[in-house]
């Protein structure tokens, strides 16, 4: 292991291919709205600039390659990397905190994976990427680094008699939860608005005819000024919510959840294939999602706040179930988080501070709408006033809290509804707050925080009352 070795020289090509993803698209959209000049003069001095662009990025790809080396021995992995400034790195076996595979369509064709190491105290970014290395390769680095976890294990205890190691639980998420999730994901109208911008740059280019023949078939001449505008709109909307499934089944393919001794290894993907061993001791809190569609059909999300990993690779939040029946949860947590549990009941916030959600949530929509009435049709803005009560009146009922032994929940609502789990190790800090109108009806705010991303995670629920609040106080002082 001692030699130094090199990633595949796919690299290469991969680099080049990620470094022209970020200059293509501004050219293409920038062709695009100069489409009639460009036909008038000649693009082939443009051709050859792009041609020199590309060897440009090949070159520079090709020298990152060869200077990048890597080797792994004595408990250590050792990088040297470097063209004209030469860094070298090590970075001790026991400091892995996570070892992630990641493979997308066209690395499974050439035969390679990328693989993240993550450390304790990382920064925003993963400590080591090695973004074209051989599969197996990429398994036996991830084996070495994790020899002092779960692998040493089953190298002490590689004889099949039954042991611990060989003790896990797995879940698989079905397809058609994966098509519930991706319906109820909410990400329709992201879709909508990125489908409606293209569909406006080729929407001159419809035949008037055909446009003409449709809208004739199917509405009176009457109502043909604005019935062919509602029409690509519900058009635009369906194919939107229909991507919307298509995607979430492919970014989520084959998603799976295995809890073994004190690490969790999860893998999903399609297209991409992403695979990460988490660390048990690492994740600092649980929270169960309810989105605002997927809430009537007793569906959930499940993420966890991790301590270390990088922003970029979003390693602060970790997804341990894109979807999940509620009806299963207690199943689930038993088999892959068994310290952790769903409450059997809560403490709600009491009926004195309804009358504050109410305000805050009709009091900005209010002065909106009044601040219409100065236009035509502004009446229509009377409208949100409804949809703003309900949800005060939601944010209101579904605040709570809830403690034992060793857990502590807070329960509340943004536009979702949150039952986030916290042990009492890992809240770093316990904030009680109360404003001066909040004192003359006894309630106060709770704020729990967990070390999670640079500056930390917190959660809060508002308005409760204060003798609660004094009670998870006293229990958060006894650790």
């Amino acid at each position: 292991m001692s030699d130094q070795k090199r990633q595949h020289p796919v690299m290469i090509i991969l680099e080049t291919i990620r470094l022209l993803k970020y200059g293509l698209p501004p050219l293409f959209f920038f062709a695009l709205a100069m489409r009639e000049e460009i036909r008038s003069i000649d693009i082939i001095p443009y051709l050859w600039g792009l041609s020199v662009l590309v060897i440009a990025f090949f070159l520079y790809s090709a020298s990152q390659w060869y200077v990048y080396t890597y080797r792994y021995e004595n408990g250590y992995l050792y990088i040297k990397r470097g063209l004209i400034f030469k860094k070298g790195r090590s970075i001790k076996r026991e400091r892995v905190q996570t070892v992630n595979i990641r493979t997308d369509l066209l690395r499974r064709l050439l035969g390679v994976a990328t693989i993240q190491i993550e450390t304790a105290g990382g920064g925003v970014e993963s400590e080591i990427v090695l973004s074209a290395v051989k599969l197996e390769e990429t398994h036996r680095i991830k084996s070495y680094l994790e020899t002092s976890g779960p692998h040493a294990d089953h190298e002490k205890y590689g004889d099949g008699s039954g042991t611990e190691y060989e003790k896990r639980a797995t879940y698989v998420v079905s397809s058609w939860d994966l098509f519930l999730a991706g319906a109820t994901s909410g990400r329709i109208m992201l879709l909508f608005s990125l489908i409606a911008t293209v569909f406006s740059q080729f929407y001159p280019y419809i035949p008037e005819n055909v446009m003409t023949f449709l809208t004739e078939q199917i509405i009176p001449a009457s109502d043909a000024d604005i019935i062919p505008l509602l029409m690509v709109l519900l058009l635009l909307l369906f194919l939107s919510w229909i991507l919307s499934i298509l995607i979430f089944m492919i970014l989520y393919a084959d998603f799976t959840v295995i809890s073994q001794n004190d690490y969790l290894q999860v893998s999903w993907g399609l297209i991409e294939q992403k695979e990460f061993t988490l660390k048990k001791n690492r994740v600092q809190a649980l929270s169960v999602q309810e989105g605002l569609l997927r809430q009537p059909f007793g569906l959930c999300a499940l993420t966890l706040e991790v301590a270390g990993g990088g922003v970029k690779d979003q390693g602060y939040i970790a997804i341990i179930c894109p979807i999940l029946r509620k009806s299963r949860l207690d199943t689930f947590l038993k088999q892959i988080l068994p310290e952790y549990r769903m409450p059997g009941s809560m403490v709600y916030l009491p009926l004195r501070s309804r009358k504050r959600y109410l305000f805050r949530s009709l009091a900005l929509v209010l002065i909106f709408v009044l601040l219409l009435q100065t236009v035509p049709y502004g009446w229509l803005g009377f409208l949100l006033l409804p949809p703003a009560f309900l949800m005060g009146l939601s944010r209101y009922r579904t605040g709570g809290t809830d403690i034992n032994d060793k857990q502590l929940t807070l329960r509340f609502r943004n536009i979702n509804r949150y039952h986030v789990l916290m042990m009492q190790d890992h809240v770093q800090s316990l904030e009680m707050s109360s404003n001066l109108f909040q004192r003359r009806s006894n309630l106060s705010t709770i704020k729990a925080s967990v070390l999670s991303s640079p500056s930390g995670k917190s959660f809060k629920v508002v308005d409760a009352d204060k003798r609660e609040i004094r009670k998870i106080w006293k229990w958060f002082s006894r650790s």
